[in-house]
């Protein structure tokens, strides 16, 4: 069960943080406010814009325009930064939660922890499911003997002579006591999670916490717990840290750390490759009041608040091997980094890739709130880049446009005033998705004003409305997806068929899925079993509820418009009522079951699907939807059974399965995945896009 989930500060895409934020918060009590009511879709604010390739653009453009062409000064146009050694980033307000790898689950911490640290395994490139070594010496395979027969056993060959940015050198032991303290010290608030599985088993979890509590109390109770975790029985709180360090062994004579799994698990080279997969000296830990390797005193360090960890070198510097150092946060303001010039890399990360120390010098982001700030820094050329407050800021960011990429730089054409300073990638990958999840057992406990009378009398509806198959066949059946995207997504999305992201293991084009249908949803709706105390049926009878959002999130507002809209326009008498709720409310109700309807986002913590799986289906969401046990149990049996699988054409085929089984089932509706788009300045090379990384990855980078 996952817990907690990573804000999403991503270049482009701040409102997703509304939509991906949904783990801790108070529980609700009383009436819902309402800030918003309404059924009736209204219209974004109208833009003056053509769309000429797929791109909004603010220009007048004749009915069969001409091929631009470059003029001549444009041609011999050079962009030219005024100082090559720094890069500026004026992005959003947000700082890092803390700078610890282990415990930071969010992007602003993991995108300094990504250039100050390294992993065992990297990224190659663009690939978010393909590795190349980093500080270990290759990539685990079969082929090459580092992993075993039986898929349990991952031997990582560790690089020598690396140095931390103390100077320390880096051995086999810093990198298994990196992942024990991780399991150690990490709650349900931390990644954790995504190593807990692999190398201690879900089965060593039944509450589903997936946390190293369970060791000591498999009931789950102890999860977050660390008052009660110190009152444990002293044997069980040794016996759980002598299961990590059986599991995680180092050799410093071999040179070697051995991962042994509990089971084959198909995810867990992306589950080490992430910010949290980051490698620390275990003295520096020691020295700044962190875990010293001791199974006796493991429970001291578990789930420190973050604001602890700050208050010592753990949170807010850093120790790593990477190709930057921090050089200084101040909170609300900026952070910096300078390159470490001991940096251990010789040969390039891949085929004319970077190599020794960083070309640029200097990296500064800076927290500019204004957005007209931020476009007037990218405009005057003080900025190498910028972060849009959301898509419909692209509009004033295309006028700065001379140059467009299609994911690429090696695809990239002039646009219509070539002698702009500005390169746009459009077209990229997001790895986030808003869906729609149907609640199967609305919780009443203390009233709820949601499902309006709590039965089917045409003014509310009962706890088990989607409970009825052809309640949530109808639902899927009445949503415009052609207008979900053309509104919301600005025409740059599409339909997702399956729950895994489209390229992801298991995805197919070919599966089945719903298409908006009102002849369709009003035949479910006819079919459905429901009666009223009258003995009508629900389409004679009616009904109303209330679908929330929580205020300022226009994309999961319109969302909520667009589905009453299509379902009151099959029968006037189903009402869907649009409410707006302040975001600890919409928190509260969430947690509490107290939604009918919730519409909320994720963001993937790894390329796989077993990412997206498991927070549908066994977790968060499942959880918060009351999924039927029959359901979970058919669902989360094929979820791990694709896990455990190593190979990804026997894995393709479980989940296959799954995604029938999904859609027979229609607990949710799924939406649309929208592509995003980069802006910087064309002086910038090196740039490429890689989904999974927190904003960029600067040791790529070079200036003119």
């Amino acid at each position: 069960m996952l817990n907690h989930k990573r804000m999403a500060m991503a270049m482009g895409f701040p409102i997703i943080a509304a939509m991906v934020l949904s783990a801790c918060a108070p529980q609700a009590t009383g009436t819902p406010q309402t800030i918003i009511q309404t059924q009736v879709v209204t219209a974004p604010p109208v833009v003056q814009t053509q769309i000429v390739n797929g791109t909004p653009q603010t220009v007048v453009i004749t009915a069969t325009p001409a091929p631009v062409q470059p003029t001549a000064a444009a041609t011999a146009a050079t962009f030219k930064s005024k100082d090559p050694t720094t890069f500026t980033l004026d992005a959003l307000p947000g700082d890092p939660q803390t700078l610890d790898p282990a415990y930071d689950y969010e992007t602003a911490g993991g995108e300094i922890v990504q250039n100050t640290y390294d992993t065992l395994i990297f990224y190659n490139r663009e690939k978010a499911d393909q590795f190349i070594p980093q500080l270990a010496m290759d990539v685990p395979t079969m082929a090459n003997g580092s992993i075993s027969a039986d898929g349990k056993d991952y031997t990582f060959k560790i690089r020598t002579g690396v140095k931390f940015h103390n100077g320390d050198t880096m051995t086999p032991d810093d990198v298994a006591f990196t992942f024990q303290r991780g399991l150690l010290q990490g709650d349900l608030n931390s990644p954790q999670w995504l190593i807990f599985q692999p190398v201690l088993g879900a089965a060593a979890s039944p509450s589903g916490n997936n946390d190293i509590t369970d060791l000591v109390d498999p009931s789950g109770k102890l999860g977050g717990d660390k008052p009660n975790l110190l009152k444990a029985d002293p044997a069980k709180l040794l016996a759980a840290c002598e299961a990590v360090t059986k599991a995680i062994v180092a050799d410093d004579t071999a040179g070697t750390v051995v991962f042994h799994l509990a089971q084959p698990w198909g995810p867990f080279l992306p589950s080490i490759a992430n910010a949290w997969g980051s490698i620390s000296e275990k003295k520096w830990i020691t020295a700044n009041g962190g875990w010293d390797g001791d199974c006796k005193t493991w429970q001291n360090f578990y789930g420190p608040a973050p604001e602890d960890l700050n208050k010592t070198k753990l949170g807010s510097g850093e120790n790593g091997t990477g190709p930057y150092m921090l050089d200084h946060w101040t909170p609300t303001q900026e952070v910096v980094l300078k390159a470490f010039d001991g940096y251990w890399r010789t040969t390039p990360m891949w085929d004319n890739g970077p190599s020794g120390p960083a070309k640029i010098k200097t990296i500064i982001i800076k927290q500019v709130p204004d957005f007209s700030t931020r476009l007037a820094a990218l405009q005057a050329g003080d900025a190498d880049a910028i972060q849009p407050g959301s898509p419909s800021d692209w509009t004033q960011m295309d006028t700065l446009v001379g140059e467009t990429c299609d994911k690429t730089a090696d695809a990239c054409k002039p646009a219509a005033n070539p002698s702009n300073p500005v390169r746009v990638f459009t077209g990229l990958q997001s790895i986030a998705r808003t869906d729609v999840f149907l609640n199967f057992k609305i919780n009443t406990t203390g009233g709820n004003d949601f499902i309006g009378s709590g039965k089917l009398d045409g003014n509310g509806v009962p706890p088990d409305f989607f409970n009825d198959i052809h309640v949530r066949k109808a639902f899927n059946y009445c949503f415009d997806w052609a207008t979900y995207i053309k509104d919301v997504q600005l025409g740059e999305g599409q339909q997702s068929f399956d729950v895994m992201l489209p390229g992801e293991i298991g995805y197919s084009d070919q599966d089945p899925h719903y298409t908006y249908d009102p002849d369709k949803c009003k035949a479910e709706f006819q079919a459905s079993t429901l009666k009223g105390a009258d003995g009508k049926s629900l389409w004679d009878e009616g009904f109303r509820l209330t679908v929330t959002y929580n205020t300022g999130n226009t994309a999961r507002q319109t969302v909520a418009q667009i589905l009453g809209q299509d379902i009151n326009q099959v029968n006037p008498k189903f009402v869907v009522e649009v409410t707006g709720l302040p975001w600890p409310t919409f928190l509260a109700a969430q947690r509490a079951q107290k939604l009918p309807i919730l519409v909320l986002g994720w963001l993937e913590d790894i390329h796989d699907p077993h990412d997206w799986l498991v927070p549908y289906v066994t977790g968060t969401y499942g959880g918060r939807q009351s999924l039927p046990a029959d359901l979970v149990k058919t669902l989360g049996d094929l979820i791990n059974q694709g896990a455990v699988l190593t190979d990804p054409t026997a894995r393709a085929a479980v989940y296959k399965q799954f995604n029938q089984a999904f859609y027979d089932a229609a607990p949710d509706i799924l939406l649309a995945v929208q592509n995003t788009r980069h802006y910087e300045q064309r002086w910038i090379q090196g740039y490429y896009s890689n989904p999974i990384y927190s904003n960029f990855y600067y040791y790529a980078f070079s200036k003119q």
